[in-house]
């Protein structure tokens, strides 16, 4: 079962289909987030996450990083020519990292589909699979973790960020999320339940910075693997 080494308690009952406490109110309708860095330059969002990604990739040899929900790509490129990359997303922020980053593989792929993701076993095999900061703009985010739990049979590890609901709005917060492209938001001990719910055996919740302004952990950061031995390779100081 994966655990969270760290558990804001909220104090109620988790009934829902998500993990989510009774009474929550979720969002039918989010907007779509174009994603744009460049128009951000003065803060990072998640500035931890594929760094993480990278070295849980080092350690278990893998030489691909693939990203699902890559947005406008900026943080994924980053980490080449170290590792080859791939990009999954759609829309406008597609069109957006096909012009700009020609040496990346670049994919369309609708995560609120019920179809599989459009990748090879090649392509993930010696590959870590990177979803940040997007579950929480599916209105079915069932679908990504079946989609996820399916990449984890032939990929090294998938590495999985969103936002801290109570640490970010505080415990009374009951939805729906602030942000209009947010569908819900989770607690990291709700999380830990909706991932358990999923099939999710091995791996470790924790606490990752949300911005480099503030510097506060308030967004959960999930890492996930096929398997024991190499959860305790990637992440020796856990075994």
């Amino acid at each position: 079962m994966v655990k969270a080494t760290a558990e804001p308690a909220d104090g109620w009952a988790v009934p829902d289909a998500y993990g989510i406490r009774d009474g929550y109110v979720h969002r039918d309708e989010p907007d779509y987030y174009h994603d744009d860095s460049a128009a951000r330059q003065d803060i990072t969002w998640q500035p931890d996450v594929y760094h993480d990604a990278a070295r849980i990739a080092t350690r278990l040899g893998a030489t691909r990083i693939v990203d699902i929900g890559s947005g406008d790509g900026v943080k994924l490129v980053a980490l080449h020519p170290g590792f080859a990359i791939v990009g999954i997303d759609f829309g406008a922020n597609l069109d957006v990292v096909r012009s700009r980053y020609p040496f990346g593989t670049w994919l369309e792929h609708d995560l609120d589909r019920d179809e599989p993701l459009p990748l090879t076993h090649e392509q993930l095999a010696g590959a870590v699979v990177v979803c940040s900061d997007v579950i929480e703009h599916l209105r079915r985010p069932e679908l990504l973790l079946a989609k996820l739990a399916a990449a984890l049979g032939h990929c090294a590890a998938v590495v999985l960020s969103t936002p801290e609901r109570t640490l970010t709005w505080g415990a009374d917060h009951s939805g729906p999320p602030p942000n209009p492209c947010h569908v819900r938001e989770w607690t990291i001990a709700e999380m830990a339940t909706f991932l358990g719910t999923a099939g999710f055996e091995h791996g470790d919740l924790t606490l990752t910075r949300s911005n480099d302004r503030d510097n506060e952990l308030q967004t959960i950061l999930a890492l996930l693997f096929a398997d024991a031995a190499s959860q305790a390779r990637a992440l020796p100081q856990a075994a």
